[in-house]
């Protein structure tokens, strides 16, 4: 499967940690996964170590 997936999330765990989630599970899939979201924020601090 080809393609790529851009997400977007961001301000809380709430809505960050299950993107990440479906992020994981493309990517084992073989879609490249690009994340959206605003520097210095929360998801700048947690996506980048996953």
């Amino acid at each position: 499967m080809g393609g790529g997936v851009m997400v977007m999330a961001g301000g809380t765990g709430g809505h960050v940690f299950p993107a990440l989630a479906v992020a994981r599970a493309l990517r084992e899939r073989g879609r490249e996964v690009l994340w959206l979201g605003t520097p210095g924020s929360f998801e700048s601090r947690v996506v980048p170590g996953h």
